[in-house]
């Protein structure tokens, strides 16, 4: 079996809507969803689409986004 890998990285310019700190992006298997390291709030990225940058979705351009 495979191990399940997340892979996380900065998500510049893009805050909390709670507390205010720059959020992290958790790559998993089948998603990418925006947390808060602070307060552990967890958004989706048709939140934040306008604040993603090229690097950003360079990243997220390895997630498979549809499975059989």
């Amino acid at each position: 079996m495979f191990a399940r890998r997340t892979r996380t990285w900065q998500a510049r310019g893009m805050v909390c809507e709670k507390c205010g700190l720059e959020l992290a992006a958790h790559r998993g298997c089948r998603e990418v969803i925006l947390r808060c390291p602070s307060c552990g709030a967890v958004y989706t990225l048709d939140q934040y689409a306008p604040a993603m940058d090229d690097d950003f979705e360079e990243e997220m351009g390895f997630v498979p986004m549809d499975r059989i």
